[in-house]
């Protein structure tokens, strides 16, 4: 990939650093639904204590990486592009993103072999794989995360090789604009050259030119955040995104996404948190304790209700036909694109006020992950897929499909009208599932002494109320918030 020499350069790159993380986020949670979590699935109470503590780690993991997404989108609406959350469907070749970076877009479930090719997605450039394999030396991976004098000795050798190669590329920055293409090794490099192409722009542009997209437009939480030490903070949620409005929170951007993915510029103290070397610890209890198999349930893979025409190759995607899960796969995805959706509106001009943000993040947006998509995909890794393979039944899992691009509604005067629509579909598509009777009872595990309905409707009666409950106050009380005069 080409030195970052122009905005254009620069949006594009912050574009595919933007689609990249929330393909990684969508992947990682996908891993991490499908762990199991009860005795009856065949494990005993230690071996689901670690199925447990790997499940928080992944789970932690995927909340950050949906923070690394908003800093990039944050970057991104900083220098004037416009924040998007479309991606390609799943899955990918393994050169999406240039056959160097070899990062593999797929809805795997939570067993090694994923989360090997995760520690690879993680990987600083000094440990990146062979090329024949793709897979991390493990013992290179857990020296690199020891807390140690030869750990941090050969951290201290990669930060300079990373200096040296920074110098030698420094000198090419002057002759010309090239077309940004992929080919970048690691997403280290990625967000390294992006890193550069601020400080170049910085300079040749002048600040002012270069960061003309008004802080408005970005959410972030924090001690500069005009909701700092409210209820309306964003770290209420768990997340840590900051406002860009200059070279020195832009550069604070990047270094917090490089230090909690490869662990590249981290202290040591803070070494065993970073997304490679969770992934390598993970990896080496699994091996450990022989559960690199066990610890997931028979999820299928890229379990999706329909193909997609940028599905490539689209051999490697399942085709759920159990027709009941197949409606509750919609409902995730509607779920799913109505919260994109309405992230989108929140980064667009057409909320003017903090107090319309807050409406609508309390109104819609936490409310719909945490309520719908997560629990939806949880639940639906626990169905049957309806397809049966060599080893047996098999299940489904959320498979994160977009139909298309990721956009605003066109007439933005009836955008809350059309938001309504969506939330009123999903009520009905609830419904659907539930009026005809309780289709998991049989399923294992879903009998419980006391009840006369399984645990997976007991938890989809849950989420058609809240739904129900969800659409009338959006239909109540919030029909005004986000319009504009």
């Amino acid at each position: 990939m080409q030195e970052i020499t122009t905005r254009a350069d620069l949006i594009n790159a912050l574009r595919v650093a933007s689609e990249l993380e929330h393909g990684l986020m969508a992947q990682y949670l996908f891993a991490v639904y499908s762990m199991k979590r009860y005795t009856y699935e065949g494990l005993d109470p230690v071996q689901l204590e670690f199925v447990r503590r790997w499940s928080s780690s992944i789970t932690l993991i995927a909340r950050q990486e949906m923070e690394h997404l908003g800093l990039a989108l944050n970057l991104l609406s900083a220098v004037g592009g416009t924040p998007s959350f479309t991606r390609p469907n799943m899955p990918q070749r393994r050169d999406y993103y240039g056959d160097k970076a070899g990062i593999k877009l797929t809805l795997t479930r939570g067993d090694l072999t994923t989360i090997k090719r995760f520690q690879h997605f993680e990987s600083p450039e000094k440990l990146l794989p062979d090329a024949e394999h793709g897979v991390i030396d493990q013992k290179k991976a857990a020296k690199w995360c020891r807390d140690d004098k030869d750990s941090a000795g050969s951290r201290a050798e990669v930060t300079k090789i990373l200096g040296e190669r920074a110098a030698m590329r420094s000198k090419k920055l002057l002759r010309g604009a090239p077309a940004l293409t992929f080919g970048w090794d690691s997403v280290q490099e990625l967000y390294e050259k992006i890193r550069r192409g601020f400080e170049f722009l910085d300079k040749e542009l002048g600040p002012k030119n270069l960061f003309v997209g008004p802080p408005s437009l970005q959410i972030f939480g924090g001690p500069k955040s005009p909701q700092h030490g409210s209820m309306n903070d964003l770290n209420q949620y768990g997340l840590d995104v900051i406002a860009v409005t200059n070279i020195a929170t832009a550069r604070q951007a990047i270094t917090m996404i490089l230090e909690q993915g490869e662990g590249i510029e981290v202290k040591p103290s803070y070494l065993p948190w970073t997304h490679f070397c969770l992934f390598t610890q993970i990896r080496g209890e699994m091996e450990q304790h022989g559960l690199g198999e066990l610890a997931a349930r028979p999820v299928v893979r890229n379990p999706m209700t329909m193909l997609y025409p940028d599905i490539c190759p689209d051999d490697e995607v399942t085709l759920l036909k159990d027709p009941t899960t197949i409606r509750v796969a919609q409902l995730f995805n509607g779920s799913y694109e109505l919260m994109l959706l309405l992230l989108l509106y929140l980064y667009s001009d057409n909320v003017k006020s903090q107090d319309e943000v807050n409406d609508l993040m309390d109104a819609a947006f936490f409310p719909l992950m945490t309520m719908f998509v997560r629990p939806l995909a949880e639940v639906l890794t626990e169905m049957p897929a309806g397809v049966t393979t060599k080893e047996g039944m098999t299940n489904a899992g959320p498979g994160f499909e977009l139909n298309g691009d990721v956009l605003l509604f066109p007439s933005i005067k009836a955008t809350w009208d059309l938001f309504q629509e969506r939330f009123d579909v999903l009520v009905r598509g609830f419904d659907e599932v539930l009026d005809n009777g309780d289709p998991w009872i049989k399923l294992p595990g879903q009998s419980e002494q006391g009840f006369k309905t399984s645990r997976i409707w007991r938890r989809m009666e849950w989420m058609r109320a809240n739904m129900r409950r969800l659409a009338e106050d959006w239909r109540d009380k919030w029909a005004n918030v986000g319009r504009t005069s």
